[in-house]
């Protein structure tokens, strides 16, 4: 096939697909979710991923993708890397240990993510690997918040016993904050149906979740008066006046065990992911070892599904609040345990029973990965959300545009993908590299230097896997 023609039809689904859109997320290993060598890494950007690939199998020992900002590299707690999905099972420290993490997005939305990814695996069949069938399992955590008012990302920011935050007085309104928690167990099936020895290769997969695990607490602020008092030089109080409110949570804070993964007692659900890729041409005299097309195209449809919750422990709380203060201290502990701390704020007035239902972040992926030389990939990768609702019932990613520069083979492989994450007013610039059975990689640099100002975080990841390559090398 002419290298020309198909690099003009690349560029045609590039600008159709890509800059015809109003937005320009969910942080799928970023930079690492392009590669040929990704497997069980890309799968749940697009679960045809792991067909047709060099691997016979992949073995993913242990990995992470965690929001965190520059703070995390100056005091370095570890288990701050986890924070968004902790917070059901641990009390201790973890507003400090909030500080270390950061949002991908800027006020006034809030997005903070983590997933521990634990061992997974998959097996290809076949001369060709044009079968694969794979387990996937993951710990995934998300702290959201919509509308939230400048004053209170100050209060956060600077505290109320340091003397930075000035005595103001305002409004605000539907302003709302939520955490979700679930365990995720996936079986990954994928198949190439067609293959056109140096011509065209068809893939498709699909991948069933088993949702378990499941846990939400959340507070709704339809509308609220607040004033910022001055005790002294450094300690400032905050009131909130006619507060109209409502909040909620499934479980009280409770220690992790392994049985609460698959326990009937926390919420529950299906997902399931479908996807496609298919790639184009062949670069003459190239490596047999190496992916050899010129273009390859993939779209997805990720996390379709929900989680529902038992009713027999959660509550829904809602009501009007003449005024309630906030210092320093509470303002910890509320990020401590907020469940016990909302309760101790505000009446459990109008109770009911939770009887929310979560609707995942389901997301349409689109990419085209276009081989501009020998093992030199250029993929614009676009991120739409497919979820209309609001939080708590809704979990929303936003919509993401990243342009990646790769180098990869089989031992080694560099990104530097550029992300325009909708809302945000900059791009965010990462790297990611891989070598040998470990990889890491960071979304966006300046969260490392605190460029931003608040500075936006960057995802990190970093994993640990092992794999069998096919003997027979595929012309």
């Amino acid at each position: 096939m002419n290298f020309m023609r198909c690099l003009s039809f690349s560029l045609f689904l590039f600008y159709s697909f890509f800059f015809n859109t109003k937005n320009v997320h969910a942080q799928q290993l970023t930079g690492r979710h392009t590669g040929n060598y990704a497997g069980m890494y890309r799968a749940t950007f697009n679960p045809s991923a792991i067909v047709g690939t060099r691997y016979r199998y992949q073995i993913n020992l242990v990995a992470f993708n965690a929001a965190v900002n520059n703070r995390y590299f100056k005091y370095f707690r570890t288990d701050a890397l986890f924070h968004p999905f902790r917070n059901p099972y641990t009390s201790n420290e973890l507003y400090g240990k909030s500080k270390l993490t950061g949002t991908i997005t800027e006020i006034p939305n809030i997005n903070v993510l983590a997933e521990l990814r634990t061992p997974s695996a998959f097996l290809a069949f076949g001369n060709k690997q044009q079968f694969a069938v794979g387990v996937q399992t993951r710990l995934r955590g998300l702290i959201q918040g919509t509308g939230v008012p400048p004053i209170i990302s100050e209060v956060y920011t600077k505290r109320l016993d340091f003397g930075d935050v000035k005595a103001s007085s305002g409004s605000f309104k539907d302003f709302t904050i939520s955490q979700q928690t679930f365990f995720e167990t996936a079986l990954v099936v994928a198949a190439m149906p067609l293959h056109i020895e140096g011509l065209l290769k068809v893939k498709v997969g699909g991948s069933i979740k088993r949702l378990s695990a499941g846990r939400n607490v959340f507070l709704k602020i339809n509308s609220a008066n607040y004033n910022i008092r001055t005790l002294n030089a450094e300690e400032s109080e905050m009131d909130w006046t006619n507060v109209n409110y409502e909040y909620g949570y499934t479980q009280p804070v409770t220690p992790f065990s392994l049985g609460s993964l698959f326990s009937d007692q926390y919420g529950r659900g299906m997902a399931y992911d479908l996807g496609a890729t298919v790639e184009l041409g062949q670069i003459r005299h190239h490596e047999p070892y190496r992916s050899n097309y010129i273009v390859r195209l993939g779209a997805a449809i990720t996390d379709a599904g929900s989680v529902s919750y038992p009713t027999s422990v959660g509550k829904i709380y809602r009501g009007t609040l003449a005024k309630t203060t906030f210092n320093q201290d509470k303002i910890v502990a509320l990020g401590d345990n907020s469940v016990q701390s909302l309760e101790s704020t505000f009446p459990k007035t109008n109770a009911r029973a939770y009887d929310l239902t979560t609707t995942l972040p389901q997301m349409l992926n689109l990419d085209v990965d276009v081989q501009f030389l020998k093992s030199f990939f250029i993929n614009a990768t676009y991120l739409e959300n497919q979820t209309a609702g609001a939080l708590p019932a809704y979990v929303q990613q936003p919509n993401t545009f990243v342009l990646t520069p790769r180098f990869e083979d089989e031992d080694a492989e560099f990104t530097l993908p550029i992300s325009w994450i909708d809302g945000n007013s900059s791009p965010s610039i990462g790297f990611s590299l891989r070598l040998g059975p470990a990889f890491i990689g960071f979304s966006n640099f300046s969260g490392l230097v605190k460029i931003n100002n608040p500075p936006r975080a960057t995802m990190a990841y970093f994993g640990i896997n092992l794999w069998k390559l096919n003997e027979k090398r595929v012309k």
